[in-house]
């Protein structure tokens, strides 16, 4: 019964695609949780396959150490759809955690770095272990992603070469299924990314969100950016994956009937 589940009766709002949100939810349903998947954000691509292609090229053909930091599983499925694997090949791979290490290993990448502390601050860091003097490195990112890696990295030697490979936005019907899942009850609303609590706080509008909705974010940047948009942060992750997201939940929510 999933009555007797950690979950059981729970229902969770994920505001990721099925695809990108596989492990999330299938996590929830494996302690008993019923999951509604309301995607928050959506991604348009803004470089081409052929620009892609193009950039890749010319960090191969400069002079080594040569790297690819990756700060997404988006920009990661993005690259890898556009060019191949083999895009990366003769470059050491840097990955901000582990969804976006996940992304490369089912590529058939394995990462030489993993950051330890599963930001852009943590993962210059950890690049900046391997030594950064001389090296160039390919960053493919998100059109707002922050300045805090190249400039990390640039600071430690290195030339980067930002790539603006696409863009989230949020998608129209957002709103209304937003608004029909809220209708049907909600314990909690799981947050990936500063753009899913930004996304979150556009589709209510005027609209605020019932009492005793768990907000948990996969990490403390998160958590600060939902803060920001204005929303109540209840619980955070422990670790920024899939497997810290459900056990912060887990932790806040104890089983009951399904309303």
């Amino acid at each position: 019964m999933t009555a007797s589940l950690p979950l059981g009766g729970r229902r969770i709002l994920v505001t990721r695609t099925r695809e990108q949100a596989g492990g999330l939810v299938d996590r929830l349903h494996g302690l008993g949780a019923s999951v509604v998947v309301v995607p928050l954000i959506a991604t348009e691509p803004v470089a081409t396959p052929e620009e892609i292609l193009r950039t890749a090229n010319e960090i191969r053909a400069s002079a080594p150490p040569r790297w690819a930091a990756f700060t997404s599983a988006t920009a990661v499925r993005l690259v890898v759809r556009a060019a191949g694997a083999e895009v990366v090949g003769g470059m050491q791979v840097a990955a901000v955690g582990l969804a976006t290490a996940d992304a490369l290993g089912e590529a058939g990448v394995t990462p030489d770095v993993i950051a330890s502390d599963p930001d852009a601050d943590g993962l210059a860091a950890s690049m900046l272990t391997r030594g950064m003097a001389g090296a160039t490195v390919w960053f493919p990112s998100a059109d707002a992603a922050a300045a805090t890696l190249p400039a990390a990295l640039t600071g430690g030697g290195a030339t980067v070469i930002v790539q603006c490979i696409y863009r989230s936005v949020m998608p129209a019907a957002a709103p209304d299924r937003l608004r029909a899942a809220l209708g049907m009850g909600i314990d909690a609303i799981t947050l990936t990314s500063g753009s899913t609590a930004r996304n979150l706080t556009a589709a209510l509008g005027d609209t605020h969100l019932p009492p005793g909705i768990l907000i948990a974010c996969i990490g403390e940047q998160t958590a600060a950016e939902a803060r920001a948009a204005g929303l109540r942060v209840g619980a955070v992750a422990p670790t920024a994956s899939a497997e810290g997201l459900v056990a912060a939940v887990r932790g806040c929510l104890a089983p009951q009937p399904l309303r």
